[in-house]
């Protein structure tokens, strides 16, 4: 907005308004006596289009767009650390530092016996299938050996800050009221580890309102957010008595996505120097892109069935580099369509290259 309002601009104006008997040009008592005021007018100018900038959501800040978005009860949700368990041979102490491949892990609690829970020092997904032998970060007497044996609580990276000024640009477009779907999807949205959920109606001779919820990361989520979740929403010991942010009366039971397992099967014709060997690798990606791609947008599927087409297959393994054709592609078995419920997502079980 005050992208002109620089110094120059500024002096000018200043000079100009002296008239012709007055010197203006630089190091005149005119000139010197406004430099001082049009540096600081620069300043101003430059603080006031920042101000402007951060006025609406559509162009503030990360920092403040982040604040903003909790007056409008959505939470920023930043990089969170992998938790896991682990097996060791023999006791040891809460604290004690192990590493993993590239990532070096802390001891937080006692499982069982020898059974741990350990935390990550590394923020994000990265490390969230890491699985293996440990070793001790510093000098452990007599070690006897471990192992991460299982992911407890997958590590988040930091919220798109993109997708984050959506959901608050969103807030507006719809008004959470009293347990309607807008009310449940904007505070189910902002818990962490949601990347969306799907309210749905009490159905005929049921007695409850059945929300799905998908990961953060489009996946499956684990039963500890779904327990998270239920309990913020309608904890089990009092459905229906408004206990969490449901209304009084409303008994509500949540629901991870449930996977539906894909195997594509196809025949490929490569360019010279390509083959399967070369290529497969890539056209799995390809076609897992694609298959993450439906799953990032099964919230907006809310009243249709999620397609998993057959064209959109052939369409992403023909633009892999070395591909010249595509053909005789099947989905689970049949060459068609495969059409998705409600409350399913596609996961990518194999590709198979005939």
């Amino acid at each position: 907005m005050y992208e002109d309002r620089v110094f120059d601009t500024i002096m000018e104006e200043m000079m100009a308004a002296f008239g012709r008997d007055v010197r203006t040009d630089e190091g005149s008592l005119a000139y010197n006596a406004c430099a001082k005021i049009a540096e600081k007018l620069e300043e101003i100018y430059g603080d006031m289009d920042e101000l402007n900038d951060n006025i609406l959501p559509d162009t503030q800040d990360d920092w403040h767009l982040i604040e903003y978005g909790k007056e409008r009860g959505i939470t920023y949700h930043s990089a969170t650390q992998a938790v896991v368990r682990a097996v060791f041979h023999q006791e040891i102490e809460i604290g004690e530092r192990f590493t993993c491949g590239d990532y070096t892990y802390e001891v937080i609690e006692q499982i069982e016996g020898y059974t741990y829970q350990m935390i990550c020092e590394t923020e994000g997904t990265e490390t969230n299938t890491t699985i293996g032998k440990l070793e001790p970060a510093e000098y452990v007497e007599n070690y006897q050996g471990g192992e991460i044996t299982e992911i407890l609580k997958k590590g988040t990276d930091d919220e798109d800050i993109e997708e984050f000024r959506k959901k608050v640009i969103e807030t507006f477009k719809t008004t959470a009221f009293c347990g309607n779907k807008a009310d449940y999807r904007r505070y189910i949205n902002q818990l962490k580890g949601i990347g969306g959920c799907k309210p749905r109606r009490r159905q005929a001779g049921e007695a409850q309102i059945d929300i799905y919820i998908i990961s953060d990361d489009f996946s499956v989520p684990d039963a500890e957010t779904v327990k998270n979740v239920q309990e913020a929403v309608d904890p089990e010991d009092s459905h229906g008595e408004g206990s969490g942010m449901a209304p009084i009366c409303h008994t509500v039971h949540i629901s991870g996505v449930t996977k539906t397992s894909v195997t594509i099967q196809t025949k490929v014709t490569y360019d010279s120097g390509y083959s399967t060997a070369t290529s497969k690798t890539q056209i799995e990606t390809a076609v897992k892109t694609y298959l993450r791609e439906l799953c990032e947008s099964w919230e907006a599927k809310e009243e249709t069935d999620m397609i998993v087409r057959l064209s959109q297959i052939e369409a992403r393994i023909i633009n892999v580099e070395g591909v010249a054709d595509v053909e005789a592609t099947t989905i689970n078995g049949k060459a068609g369509n495969l059409a998705l419920s409600f409350e399913k997502i596609p996961v990518l079980e194999a590709v198979n290259i005939v």
